[in-house]
């Protein structure tokens, strides 16, 4: 299993060390294999233009790199708390059915709408070992309703990333090989060195989502939606 880290930095000096890459046969969206192709998720979703705009130039400067597979942009958010796959009959720990889905998702409401709107800010561009992501800046805000996700949600699976550790971003794009790392890490470097910070704007919900795994990027369905209330 891939050791996680607990802060950006860490992240960052980890990619920038890494000499190898896990690739996208081997994350989450190719679970298909295994017979399972739903999974549930509370996510926000990117809607702001300024941000859009931002994600699609860091795209453009990686996207011609060997190995590096863009996501679309229907595929970008922050996620807040993965649930698990969904089938009709759960077997194992990272399995729900349709009911307790709706069940988990009744139970978030207050946590989620408790939070409140608050403003995120992307960050620089940086890598796990198998995506390119933006760092998402928010004073904790993400982290702490994927705490109280955890905390109240007990018949959902907890992940090595859940927690206060808990580090939001936007992922996008994951790798099909290995041969432009060296490549990539050079891009990096110089985008982080050009781009600081990116825009920043609100965000005001929150949504429970069933994803469709596929070869391609996986494709999502709103189950409910969370409007953060100004307290």
């Amino acid at each position: 299993m891939t050791e996680r880290s607990s802060t950006f930095q860490e992240a960052w000096n980890r990619f920038r060390e890494a000499e190898t890459l896990r690739l996208l046969q081997e994350t989450l969206e190719w679970e298909w294999t295994r017979g399972r192709k739903e999974y549930a998720a509370f996510l926000v979703e990117i809607e702001d233009p300024g941000a859009r705009a931002h994600i699609a130039g860091v795209i453009d400067r990686i996207k011609d790199i060997p190995g590096v597979d863009p996501y679309p942009d229907t595929y970008w958010h922050i996620t807040v708390k993965g649930l698990g796959f969904v089938v009709d009959e759960p077997r194992q720990a990272d399995e729900l059915s349709p009911r307790q889905v709706a069940h988990l998702g009744a139970q978030a409401r207050q946590v989620i709408e408790d939070a409140g709107p608050f403003s995120v800010t992307i960050g620089p561009v940086s890598g796990f070992p198998e995506v390119v992501m933006l760092e998402v800046h928010d004073d904790g805000a993400v982290a702490a309703m994927n705490a109280g996700l955890t905390r109240t949600l007990t018949e959902a699976p907890v992940y090595g990333v859940d927690g206060v550790t808990f580090l939001p971003h936007i992922s996008i794009a994951r790798f099909s090989s290995r041969l432009g790392l060296d490549q990539l890490k050079q891009t990096l470097m110089a985008l982080r060195d050009e781009q600081a910070a990116g825009p920043s704007f609100i965000v005001g919900e929150v949504r429970l989502i069933q994803a469709h795994l596929a070869e391609a990027a996986p494709t999502f369905d709103t189950l409910a939606s969370y409007k953060l209330r100004d307290s």
